[in-house]
């Protein structure tokens, strides 16, 4: 049982001193206005992609007709 406390304890260490070092989530939780911003702008670009899109699927099926 011993083996297995000191696997445990050498996990428990590791885990204590792991950071996340990505700059996304730097992103968001150091720059907020920014990271915020840039999910915004991302979204709205792709919603307006889809609006313009099947306006003008729209505009071809009207003219079909």
């Amino acid at each position: 049982m011993n083996i297995f406390q000191d696997i445990d304890s050498y996990q428990y260490e590791m885990e204590s001193r792991y950071q996340e070092k990505s700059m996304l989530t730097n992103l968001f939780t150091e720059h907020k206005f920014i990271g915020w911003l840039g999910l915004f702008i991302v979204f709205f670009s792709i919603f307006t992609i889809f609006v313009f899109q099947f306006l003008e699927w729209e505009s071809n099926d009207n003219n079909k007709s």
